[in-house]
């Protein structure tokens, strides 16, 4: 190759202009350097180039002039040989890694300002699996923290990622409004100038929500907490008078018209109920945390004002689903303690009547624990769901228990207003099982695909067994149908994918497949479709958003922008960001908004870049005969954006290029398709 800092003595007695000409024309050479072009990092043209001068390497480009194409039996002469040093970097690695699990470090800390490089030894480490995927992003005095293995892998490869987790909320502009609504209050202190009762809405109005209540909350979702009979006197009572009514009560009245009002659309509460929406929700808000501080709820709590926080907590997640539910969520587990709820009724000697709906309080706040980490990425490592002594609610109409009953009646064949709650249950009991399994895996003892397929086989019996008693013309009855197989097959397709990422062993696993593609899609696409008997009940769907199958349909189309299903994909995605995740960036905050945002932003631009190439070779005219050959030499340019030949990004890992995540660049290099599957 010619010099381009100097002349040679063979060509000593050229001219300057010449050798000025001759310099200008390499200087314009659009290839890659060698070493660029072979690592597929984007290379800056200069002399030496900026990747090799980091790395202290020698920078050489191919000669001007026609690309000297090599034969097919040399490309995979090639790739044989590398294959081959890969499988044995792959058995050293899983040598090393039969080395005491305590000569590893279990926790990674993602410094801000700082990427951390990690070695072939250490990635292969991690992709041989661990019992548990511990990640904690930091920025200052703040750190978040994560255990969900799905979650936490991404956050671990993807550093865009990263860097939307450590930005503060605060430099987010949200809209008052939407912070206003927010778990913020239930420790606020009394206020001296205005009672409780101030905030009752009006007769007329507060026997509209309570029938809405009925009719949309109650029994919805699994949200089966009161006794109707009972409660409804409590409801009247303090509708008739809330002056004089006991501070416990005025709470759950507060918390029920708060449910009910969320349930409503804009259009629905101004028409329904002549007010603005957020208006009234502000309201009973306030009147819900000054009940609590006028009645000291914290040091004096009462099973009927922990009803209250329940309800509340259920509904807040509605507007927002900011960490601080998942705090209070512990917080009413721990008062739970305090009245005793952990215990069964029977055996503290309470009546039948009491025992029963204490039960129901008990197993609704621990079903709804282990779902409340969903949005954080924590997994619910508590045993309670597992190992607590309290009877399961009895399958019973509320008609068939009273105060005054002296012995439990005997639980009904068929549905009631209870099924759908322990159908909720089991499926939550189930999940937690599963977990606290993958959680007692090791690295030398991985979790078996056999027994998770087991643990759900048996749950989906259970399931349908319960189902067989629901009438589909009944909108409830359709309610628990549509619902529980839904979540049923989505913890499948979930549980499977965090249980593949613990037990992989194979190198060549491939999470991104097209059949995972379609059982995704299959999940959300349910979800966008309305169904007219079940519009009063399209509040539920706000509780719980989607996260886990929508991150991993974006990560899909990270990895793999190309493919049969991806059209599809994209306008799944494009409706559930134009729709149930529309306010997610400005009223959930959540880690997992986070994490999607960025990877939408990602997958995006990887889709810009795509559609760009193939625009540019559809304007090339008709194809050659050997158009393959063609297209797999003539993308140094899209190579050189971040892409490898077949339109894969070349910075799954991060933003940083393979040789600052501690790739090494030598000839027995890391291929490309071993950095697509460890980037799951």
């Amino acid at each position: 190759m010619l010099s381009v800092l100097g002349t040679t003595p063979n060509n000593a007695s050229r001219s300057e202009s010449e050798a000025e000409r001759e310099t200008s024309t390499n200087r314009s050479n659009p290839r890659s350097c060698y070493d660029c072009n072979r690592r597929k990092v984007r290379c800056d043209k200069k002399e030496p180039c900026s990747p090799c001068r980091r790395l202290g390497k020698a920078c050489s480009y191919p000669p001007f002039g026609p690309r000297i194409r090599r034969t097919k039996k040399a490309i995979i002469a090639d790739m044989g040989t590398r294959i081959s040093s890969l499988e044995k970097s792959l058995a050293q690695a899983q040598h090393q890694h039969s080395k005491p699990e305590n000569s590893r470090p279990k926790t990674k800390v993602a410094e801000p300002n700082r990427k951390p490089l990690r070695s072939r030894s250490d990635i292969l480490s991690n992709f041989n699996g661990r019992s548990r995927e511990d990640i904690l992003v930091q920025k200052g005095s703040s750190s978040q923290y994560f255990n969900e293995i799905f979650l936490s892998r991404v956050i671990d490869e993807e550093h865009n990622v990263e860097s939307a987790l450590m930005t503060p909320q605060m430099e987010s502009p949200h809209p008052t409004g939407s912070l206003s609504i927010n778990a913020l209050g239930i420790l606020s202190s009394p206020s001296p100038s205005i009672v409780p009762s101030h905030y009752h809405p009006s007769k007329p109005m507060a026997v509209k929500l309570w029938t809405m209540y009925v009719n949309n909350v109650e029994g919805c979702a699994g949200l089966k907490l009161l006794h109707l009979p009972t409660d409804e006197v409590k409801m009247y009572s303090v509708i008739d008078n809330p002056v004089t009514a006991l501070l416990d009560n005025l709470t759950l009245n507060f918390a029920i018209y708060f449910a009910a009002t969320s349930a409503l659309e804009d259009d629905e509460a101004q028409a329904i109920l002549g007010q603005d929406k957020h208006t009234l929700l502000l309201r009973f808000k306030a009147g819900l945390e000054q009940s609590f501080a006028h009645g000291d709820f914290l040091n004096t709590p009462t099973v009927t004002g922990l009803y209250a926080l329940a309800i509340y907590l259920s509904a807040l997640r509605v507007h927002n689903c900011g960490k601080g539910i998942w705090i209070l969520d512990g917080l009413a587990i721990r008062i739970a303690h305090s009245l005793g709820l952990h215990r069964d009724g029977k055996r503290l000697g309470l009546s039948p009547f009491q025992s029963e709906i204490r039960r129901r309080l008990w197993w609704h706040l621990l079903s709804r624990d282990i779902r409340a980490g969903e949005d954080y990425g924590l997994e619910n490592t508590s045993s309670l769901l597992l190992t607590s002594d309290v009877g399961l609610p009895a399958n019973i109409d509320d008609v068939d228990i009273s105060p005054d009953m002296q012995q439990a009646p005997e639980p009904k064949v068929g549905w009631t207003a209870m099924t759908f709650s322990l159908i909720n249950i089991d499926l939550a009991k189930t999940v937690q099982k599963i977990l606290t399994l993958a959680a007692s895996s090791s690295p030398s003892s991985p979790p078996r695909e056999e027994i998770r397929a087991q643990i759900i086989n048996e749950s989906k019996i259970r399931m349908e067994n319960w189902l067989s008693y629901c009438n589909p013309v009944i909108p409830q009855h359709r309610l628990a149908l549509a619902c529980s197989r839904f979540v049923f097959q989505k913890y499948d397709f979930i549980t499977r994918l965090q249980w593949d990422l613990l037990r992989h062993t194979d190198p060549q696993v491939d999470f991104a497949t097209e059949a995972n593609l379609i059982e995704a899609l299959d999940l959300i696409f349910p979800m966008i479709n309305e169904d007219e008997l079940l519009k009063q009940y399209a509040w539920a769907r706000k509780v719980y958003p989607q996260y886990h199958v929508t991150m991993y349909v974006l990560w899909h189309l990270c990895v793999r922008p190309e493919g049969p299903n991806v059209d599809r994909a994209w306008q799944a995605i494009e409706t559930l960001f134009s729709d149930d995740m529309r306010d997610d960036s400005t009223t959930r905050l959540g880690s997992k908004p986070s994490v999607l945002t960025a990877l939408r932003a990602k997958a995006m631009l990887i889709r810009q870049k795509i559609q760009e190439r193939n625009a540019g070779v559809s304007a090339g005219g008709g194809h050659s005969p050997d158009i393959a050959e063609d297209r797999l030499h003539d993308c140094d340019r899209f190579r050189d954006e971040g892409f490898d030949d077949n339109g894969f990004s070349g910075h799954l890992l991060g933003d940083a290029g393979l040789d600052e995540l501690g790739f090494d660049s030598s000839e027995d290099g890391w291929l490309n398709w071993g950095a697509l599957v460890q980037s799951f």
